[in-house]
C-alpha cells in the first residue's frame, strides 16, 4: 500500500475501516483480492514476485497493512527481507497473537527489512510499528493517516484523503444507507489524480522535484507504474467486506471490481 486512511473506532458499528491506494510497477506479477487455496482463512491479494501481501484480513479478525518508507538519502539496505511477510505473518499467527505481542516482536526483527510501516489489527487494539526514524504506537480512535513516510506525517495527498473521508463520515454517518453511500464516496476520493500545483508543499525523499511532483497525487498515474488497486474495507462485529478496484493500466480508468466477505471464527 502507499496511500492509506483508516477510521478507528470511529463508526459504531465498524470498528475499522481501510480507504487505500497501492502502487506499484505494474510489470510486477500480482494476484488481486482473494481467499488464499493455500491459507483459506485469509483474504488479500498476492504479490507473486515474493509471496507477501500489502493488505490482508483473516477468519480470527486480524487486519494487517504496510506502506513503504521512501528515503533515498539513506543508503540502501545490502540484504532486505521482503516487506510483504510482515503483514502476511501476522495474518497467519495464532489467536494468541495479540497485535501488541507481534509489535513487540516485529520491532526486534525491524532492522532486516528497507523502511515500512506496519498496521495491525487484532479485533481488540490496534497498533503500528515503523517509520523513519523507528517507533511503536497503540492507535487511539480517530482517523489516521499514511504514505511513504512516518504514521501521521501531512503530506498534501494524506491531508487531502484524511479530510474527504472525514467528510464522508459527516456527511453520511446517521444514514441507513451509508455503507453504500460511503463506499461510491471512498472511491471517487480515491480515483483523484490532480497533482499538487505548488513545489514548496511537496515533500523531499531524496527523488527530486519532477517525481515528488508526478507522485503527489492520490491516483497516480504514471506510464508503467501508479495505482494498480484501490480498496475499501468495513470491519463489521462479526464479518468484513473487502471492496477492491483493480486497474490494469496506469492511465486507464476502466477497472475491475471484486468484493469479498468474510466471516470471523473464534475457534
Amino acid at each position: 500500500m502507499c496511500l492509506v486512511v483508516i477510521a478507528y473506532r470511529v463508526h459504531p458499528e465498524y470498528p475499522l475501516i481501510i480507504v487505500s491506494n497501492r502502487d506499484e510497477f505494474f510489470e510486477r506479477p500480482t494476484e488481486s483480492l482473494h481467499l488464499w487455496n493455500s491459507r483459506p482463512e485469509i483474504l488479500a491479494g498476492k504479490d507473486l514476485k515474493a509471496g507477501g501481501t500489502w493488505l490482508g484480513v483473516s477468519s480470527l479478525g486480524k487486519v494487517a497493512f504496510l506502506t513503504n518508507v521512501r528515503n533515498l538519502r539513506k543508503p540502501p539496505h545490502p540484504h532486505p527481507k521482503s516487506r510483504g511477510n510482515l503483514v502476511l505473518d501476522f495474518l497467519k499467527s495464532s489467536k494468541e497473537m495479540s497485535s501488541d505481542l507481534y509489535r513487540e516482536e516485529v520491532l526486534k526483527t525491524a532492522h532486516e527489512f528497507d523502511g515500512f510501516n506496519l498496521f495491525v489489527f487484532d479485533g481488540r487494539e490496534a497498533n503500528y510499528v515503523g517509520g523513519d526514524p523507528l517507533q511503536v504506537l497503540r492507535l487511539e480512535p480517530g482517523f489516521h493517516s499514511v504514505s511513504n513516510a512516518s504514521w501521521n506525517t501531512v503530506w498534501p495527498k494524506t491531508a487531502k484523503l484524511k479530510f474527504g473521508v472525514e467528510q464522508v463520515f459527516g456527511s453520511f454517518s446517521r444514514d441507513k444507507n451509508w455503507p453504500k453511500e460511503a463506499t461510491t464516496e471512498f472511491f471517487r476520493l480515491l480515483s483523484d489524480s490532480e497533482l499538487v500545483k505548488e513545489d514548496s508543499l511537496l515533500p523531499d525523499t531524496g527523488i527530486g522535484l519532477e517525481r515528488e511532483k508526478y507522485l503527489s497525487s492520490v491516483r497516480i498515474r504514471v506510464p508503467g507504474y501508479g495505482t494498480r488497486a484501490s480498496t475499501v474495507l468495513f470491519y463489521g462485529r462479526e464479518e468484513v467486506e473487502v471492496i477492491e478496484r483493480t486497474f490494469s493500466d496506469p492511465l486507464s480508468n476502466e477497472y475491475s471490481e471484486r468484493r469479498e466477505v468474510l466471516k470471523f471464527n473464534e475457534s
